[in-house]
């Protein structure tokens, strides 16, 4: 039997359920062209979340050879065209700075200064008043306002262990200290904490890591934003890792900072793991998640949310090659209809994908 998945699996459970403008980004694995930003537009976009590979941009020192932008001034041109802003998450260690691209760099005063040096010419380059601004003034002015600093620290796979939030809140210091002076408007946020990590240790649960990040001291002034990564198999299970959240920075005194959660997302196969689910049961899943979101942004005070991904092209998890909203072929899941209904977007911007039961 074939079935073709059409609009009507996508209205929200509440008809009072909402989001409000430009709450709901998206965080894609693939690489993305013109096109991309178009049908992004099309499905009511405007933030996208995009990897800033130090490793890549920096593969020799400035003092040597002067960084290479092209790549990253493509993506935030292509964006700008289509009225869609870019937020990085800046991240991985050139081995001129250290041996593993895993390393967080603060351990020398070498490695401290290369990363302020690399925040502070992104910032210049990018941001309020950048000169990528000033050499393409036809393009909408998005400046960069939102910096993510590392991505899913808590893990293995993103920092090289022994994994030390003591590191990571020196990291921080930096961070924010360096955005902060060179752009007083930066918003400078906690890198994605992944929810709940498997292999515990030597993974670090993201409440603990946080806390620890916390204790480390003198943290708060340099930062104005937590990131997560609720990655989990029910979404209701999103509500206990935010509320812990919630309860761990009131403990710290900082109840007034907001959380993002910069990724968020469900694969489209069946099984084998807890985040895969199936075409609808992935689509039920994005629904549920946004519902909840709906009903508590302002008690868990969410600044918005990312989905975790755009195609089922690229990635490298288990079960990223079927976490896109569209199949490698552009066609609408189950999950496009129910995305662009919390958007507001076309659902008729791509053909519907076809499954065989």
């Amino acid at each position: 039997m074939v079935v073709v998945v059409a609009a009507l699996l996508a209205l929200p459970a509440s008809a009072g359920a909402y989001l409000p403008p430009g709450f709901v980004g998206l965080s894609p694995q693939n690489s993305l062209g013109h096109k991309d930003f178009e049908l992004m537009r099309e499905a009511g976009i405007d933030s996208v979340r995009l990897p800033m590979f130090w490793i890549g941009i920096e593969t020799k020192s400035p003092l040597v050879v002067r960084p290479d932008w092209s790549g990253f001034d493509r993506e935030v041109e292509l964006a700008a065209e289509d009225g869609v802003r870019v937020m990085p998450f800046v991240w991985g260690s050139p081995e001129w700075v250290a041996a593993d691209a895993l390393e967080l760099p603060v351990k020398t005063s070498w490695q401290r200064w290369a990363w302020q040096r690399f925040l502070r010419e992104a910032a210049l380059r990018y941001g309020v008043d950048g000169e990528f601004w000033d050499d393409h003034t036809k393009l909408d002015y998005l400046p960069i306002t939102h910096w993510e600093i590392w991505n899913e620290e808590n893990i293995v796979t993103q920092a090289a262990a022994p994994l030390d939030p003591a590191e990571y809140a020196k990291l921080i210091r930096i961070s924010g200290r360096t955005l902060h002076a060179v752009q007083p408007q930066s918003k400078v946020l906690m890198g994605g904490l992944f929810g709940r990590p498997l292999q515990i240790p030597p993974n670090v649960a993201s409440g603990d890591y946080l806390k620890r990040v916390y204790q480390a001291g003198r943290v708060k002034p340099y930062f104005d934003g937590v990131a997560l990564h609720p990655y989990v198999a029910e979404a209701k299970a999103m509500g206990p890792e935010l509320n812990n959240f919630r309860r761990i920075m009131r403990n710290f005194g900082d109840s007034r900072t907001p959380i993002y959660i910069t990724e968020l997302g469900w694969g489209s196969h069946s099984g084998p793991t807890r985040w895969q689910r199936g075409p609808q049961g992935q689509a039920n899943q994005l629904s549920r998640a946004f519902e909840m979101l709906s009903a508590n942004r302002v008690r868990w005070k969410v600044d918005g949310v990312w989905w975790f991904t755009w195609t089922d092209e690229g990635g490298t998890c288990i079960f990223c090659g079927s976490a896109g909203l569209l199949t490698t072929h552009y066609e609408a899941k189950p999950s496009w209809y129910r995305f662009v209904e919390w958007t507001g977007g076309n659902p008729e911007a791509v053909p519907s994908a076809i499954y065989s039961e």
